[in-house]
């Protein structure tokens, strides 16, 4: 199965300045790590991030499950993603993360169109196309 991120999705996690991270811990305890910025896109399902710290576990892990919480004031939505995170470069805490799923609340903005913003956008796109056709008597 291959889980990929809608373009909306990958278009709303940039609107988001910071994102808290949360790791799971052998007991299935979500653990915070810290507030996270800069989160980059590497591909379709993979976001990669640089932590300042990571709390000490039970065991050091190679692959672990992490949820990261995208929310900010003035946003109407905010975004919970679940996935699977790993140590891209352990000296400098960089971090990939596997999206598994997302959840959403809220509703994205949505840009609302008057008639008159309608009829003036498609006369200025077409207007010269009108223009040309009554000079030439078409």
């Amino acid at each position: 199965m291959i889980n990929t991120l809608p373009i909306t999705n990958l278009e709303n996690i940039s609107r988001f300045e910071h994102a808290v991270f949360y790791c799971i811990n052998q007991s299935s305890e979500r653990m915070a790590v810290g507030v996270v910025s800069n989160v980059k896109i590497v591909n379709n399902s993979t976001l990669e991030f640089s932590v300042s710290h990571f709390p000490v576990l039970e065991n050091i892990w190679n692959v672990f499950g992490a949820e990261l919480y995208f929310y900010k004031k003035g946003v109407p939505f905010s975004m919970n993603i679940h996935g699977t995170a790993w140590f891209n470069n352990n000296n400098e805490f960089t971090v990939q993360f596997k999206v598994l799923y997302i959840e959403s609340a809220g509703m994205p903005d949505v840009k609302e169109y008057s008639l008159q913003e309608t009829l003036t956008e498609f006369f200025s796109n077409t207007g010269t196309f009108f223009k040309r056709m009554i000079a030439t008597g078409f």
